[in-house]
């Protein structure tokens, strides 16, 4: 097990875990071991093991597998996971009920020792798992303190005044969780290395340590990073949108005229959030019997009157998305618009149109993912079709989904998805088999058969291929009725 966490092998330290959990349901000989070494066969384990998270940490200890085992520093593989800002092991590790709490040979818990390595998006999932906030490590410091001196000092400053180095320090970009980047920093030649991500940590135990953050502290913080992508800008646009007060969306829409377009995008993803969490569902909250609640129930209107945001964002956005230059400004717009439940579909193809031949991909990927919202709307298919063939990838593959979505089972949908079948990318395969299967194509089904055997859970588009493998079961099961009947 300890191993797999050094080699940074997410999907071994899953297979273990299940594959342990299942020998555990099965009574069988142990799958681990509490030295934290691995078990003869390992790699061939099997990774299906229904159950394996509802049994937990008490179930595997019990069949002798301790996931919480030490290695010979001491160090647990939750330790190890954590420092190296690996989420896909530290999610796996949880899931499988390692202790989060367990305090470390160095004094750390595994939150003090997460915000150490500046790693945001375990820090995060460790929140979200209620760890105590209180202990404090070697320093003395809690973690709230912790992120903060960090923030203040610098990463590279913090590396240099541990380690003593003087020669340039290296920056790389890292794939922090599946949807955020942040920074890699190294001092060559002293062996160590740290996540950037302490302001974003900073800004999320600031919010769960209930102290407000001024907007322009948050705006600030985002810019300082400059990634669009980057975990700063996630982590304020997160504390701004869970706010959820119209205070909050007005200083975001004040963004809008006059300002950078990273500061735009700022703004506009701040409300977009704020808009698509909004929990007065499309401005129209209704008792039981359906009638409107509260103020604005005359006319159905939105029981939380002026507070709500969502037709304001609407109606915003249309007016802004005709008119902003910047590629990424816009197709944050374009996405607020197709996550607007009021809008009319026919209102929301009129939007997307005229930006179908965007030459950033970035915005035709907005396009094509909102096409899936519309799909049926006049001039939307035509241009489907011709994104099958765009020099994007998600885009390509964003069409797939949205001609499924429309369901027309035409021989031209059908044959204009063939091509995508020998796509270099394994994922735009996997859309276009599940579209092929959703619109009953024969040539999806043995397309399935070729790409589905073997399929790794945790490959991308697993879950897409169940789609068409649960199609194809519902089908088969309603053919076999009609028969018997």
């Amino acid at each position: 097990m300890i191993g797999a966490v050094r080699a940074d092998d997410a999907a071994r330290v899953r297979a273990l875990l299940e594959a342990a959990a299942d020998q555990a349901v099965r009574a069988a000989p142990h799958a681990g071991r509490a030295d934290g070494s691995d078990p003869p066969g390992a790699d061939t384990l099997c990774v299906d093991a229904p159950g394996a998270e509802a049994l937990g940490a008490a179930a595997l200890r019990a069949d002798g597998f301790d996931a919480d085992a030490l290695g010979a520093d001491g160090l647990s593989a939750l330790d190890i996971a954590v420092a190296r800002g690996s989420y896909p092991v530290v999610q796996a590790l949880r899931e499988h009920g390692v202790r989060l709490d367990r305090v470390g040979p160095d004094g750390r818990t595994p939150l003090l020792r997460a915000v150490d390595a500046g790693a945001y998006a375990v820090t995060t999932l460790l929140l979200s798992s209620s760890v105590p906030l209180w202990p404090t490590g070697p320093d003395g410091r809690t973690a709230l303190q912790l992120a903060r001196h960090w923030h203040e000092t610098g990463a590279e400053n913090e590396l240099r005044r541990r380690t003593a180095a003087t020669g340039p320090a290296e920056l790389s970009r890292v794939p922090d969780d599946e949807y955020s980047f942040t920074g890699l920093l190294r001092l060559p030649g002293t062996g160590v290395s740290v996540r950037t991500g302490h302001t974003a940590i900073l800004c999320a135990l600031e919010a769960v340590h209930g102290i407000r953050a001024p907007f322009a502290d948050l705006l600030a913080r985002a810019e300082a990073e400059a990634d669009l992508q980057g975990v700063t800008r996630n982590a304020a646009v997160t504390v701004l949108h869970t706010r959820a007060d119209r205070a909050t969306w007005e200083e975001a829409a004040a963004l809008r005229p006059g300002s950078r377009p990273s500061v735009r995008h700022f703004g506009a993803e701040v409300m977009r959030c704020i808009s698509l969490f909004d929990e007065c569902d499309k401005c129209g909250t209704y008792d039981e019997r359906g009638e409107g609640e509260g103020e604005g129930e005359e006319d159905g209107g939105c029981a939380d009157g002026p507070a709500c945001v969502t037709q304001a964002t609407q109606d915003l956005f249309l007016r802004w998305a005709a008119e902003e230059p910047a590629p990424e400004v816009l197709a944050v717009l374009l996405r607020g618009l197709s996550d607007c439940p009021a809008l009319p579909r026919t209102a929301l193809a009129g939007a997307l149109l005229p930006h179908v031949r965007h030459p950033s991909a970035v915005v035709r990927r907005s396009v094509a993912q909102a096409f899936i919202g519309c799909a049926g709307e006049e001039g939307v298919f035509a241009e489907l079709l011709g994104y099958l063939g765009d020099g994007d990838a998600e885009v390509r593959a964003q069409s797939c989904v949205a001609l499924a979505h429309r369901g027309e089972r035409s021989r031209a949908v059908r044959d204009a998805l063939m091509p995508l079948l020998s796509d270099p990318s394994v994922e735009i395969r996997i859309q276009a088999v599940r579209a092929l299967v959703l619109l009953d194509d024969p040539r999806g089904e043995e397309a399935l058969d070729r790409l589905g055997s073997g399929y790794p859970e945790d490959g991308p588009g697993y879950w897409s291929l169940y789609d068409a493998y649960r199609h194809l079961r519902l089908r088969r099961a309603a053919g076999a009725r009609d028969g018997r009947g």
